[in-house]
């Protein structure tokens, strides 16, 4: 059966049209009202009534104009809205004997609208809800009605894998709005406001915590191997399906019992290879973020800052339309590039050059090719130096646990910050925060306060 033999034509045409935000606002609270009501259906009266204070509210008037109908009143656009509902067939209305009208929601209309809902809720998968589930169906011992064991089993997996599929495509959602963003207040922003709200604390920290799918596991891919070389229970489960008229026979029962049971072992066993996946989207997204920032801040004379502000101008110049970036040319500055091609061979090349077997000879070097103590030890310190100066995960640990002294915690707004330095510091210091190799964790506190310029969310820092 296809979409429009179930679906009516008009049916999505309300939320394409000019007043789609107040189609989708209504309803959402027909929905509110029909999973709030213990009966059937609702009064028609009720509805137009909570309609009615909705137009009452916005307080816009001649919203339907484009529609070819006259409304003067907030009543009139309810009804208005109720007759469009009914002839797009997003609901239905009965008239009892009493000639009082009810409305209910069509069953694809409660499962649009679900759907919807929990898009603009942006509600997360509960991972270890679905893994646990899987766990109490396989062990439970009070069924014995196998096919559904295995169907209601089955369904759980691909929900999961669907999650986690949606999470992996959020993180890379955020990666490319990265780029979109012009200053390094609005990608602290989008970190802490988005990033982090809806993805690490709603999914990804659950998944490699609380909700971390391999606690249940092995014991489910165990119990399913068993169930795989059980004949009986095959035999048991292909017949019950052949009862309730969901296979045609035997052997078509077993083929999908079996595809089933493999479909379940391989997402488990390849699970892995998923998280996996994950974990290099957020690492990437955090590698990007962070490189944008550094990019945002960078106002230093060397080379480097030089070539990010040759960038940024470059970027002004084409965003305010002064230049084609495919067809024009920035005479001030097509001098300092020259592109060509070059092409060698190295280590890293597809082709692999032959060579003939060589004798090895050892020669003496010359007195003055051999480095002297000093300038050894010198150049042994320079990477020393460099080394102690990176923003590695040791060096930010080293220098929270200094920061924070005897203390077992302390506020990020303590800690040192004079220049960008110090900002890009305190950045790490919240990304590393979730590594199991640090000795501290932080606590986001809702309160946001400006130190010389740089403006974050204050956190607490607390010792492990």
């Amino acid at each position: 059966m296809k979409l429009f033999e179930i679906v009516p034509d008009k049916f999505f045409s309300i939320l394409s049209s000019k007043n789609k935000e107040i189609y989708s606002d209504c309803l959402f609270i027909l929905f509110n009202q029909y999973t709030g009501n213990t009966s059937f259906g609702i009064d028609r009266e009720i509805v137009v009534h909570v309609l009615t204070d909705y137009f009452e509210e916005l307080g816009e008037v001649e919203l339907f104009q484009d529609e070819d109908v006259t409304v003067k009143s907030a009543r009139e656009e309810a009804n208005f809205i109720i007759r469009k509902l009914d002839e797009c067939g997003w609901i239905d209305i009965e008239t009892t004997t009493s000639y009082k009208q009810i409305i209910n929601l069509t069953d694809y209309t409660v499962m649009m609208l679900e759907t919807l809902e929990k898009i603009v809720k942006n509600e997360q998968l509960e991972y270890q809800g679905y893994v646990y589930t899987i766990y109490s169906i396989l062990f439970g011992n009070d069924n014995d009605q196998y096919n559904v064991i295995l169907d209601q089993v089955h369904e759980n997996t691909m929900k999961l894998m669907n999650g986690l599929k949606t999470l992996n495509a959020n993180i890379k959602k955020y990666i490319g709005r990265i780029t979109e963003q012009k200053t390094s207040e609005e990608i602290m922003k989008l970190h802490f406001e988005g990033y982090t709200q809806d993805i690490i604390d709603k999914g990804y920290h659950r998944l490699k915590t609380s909700d971390n799918v391999s606690k249940f596991r092995p014991k489910i891919l165990e119990k399913l191997e068993i169930i795989k070389r059980d004949k009986a229970y095959l035999e048991r489960a292909s017949q019950q399906e052949v009862d309730i008229e969901k296979a045609e026979s035997l052997e078509a029962a077993k083929e999908k019992i079996m595809g089933q049971l493999n479909g379940i072992i391989y997402v488990f066993e390849n699970m892995d290879e998923t998280i996996g996946e994950i974990d290099r989207k957020n690492t990437q997204y955090i590698r990007a973020s962070l490189t944008r920032v550094k990019y945002l801040l960078n106002s230093s004379k060397d080379i480097e800052g030089q070539i990010n502000e040759i960038l940024k101008y470059v970027v002004e110049r084409i965003e305010s339309g002064e230049i084609d970036l495919k067809n024009d040319r920035i005479d001030e500055i097509d001098s300092l590039f020259r592109f060509y091609p070059q092409s060698f061979i190295d280590n890293k090349s597809l082709y692999i050059a032959t060579e003939g077997k060589k004798d090895f000879q050892s020669q003496k070097l010359d007195e003055d090719q051999v480095m002297r103590q000093e300038e050894r030890e010198r150049r042994i310190n320079e990477i020393k130096e460099k080394k102690k100066k990176s923003l590695s995960r040791g060096n930010i640990d080293t220098y929270v646990l200094e920061m924070l002294g005897d203390r077992a915690v302390m506020k990020a707004s303590n800690l040192p910050l004079e220049n960008k330095l110090d900002f890009i510091k305190l950045i790490y210091v919240l990304v590393y925060a979730k590594s199991r190799l640090v000795h501290y964790k932080v606590n986001k506190l809702e309160e946001s306060i400006e130190i010389k310029g740089f403006k974050f969310n204050d956190f607490e820092v607390w010792r492990k």
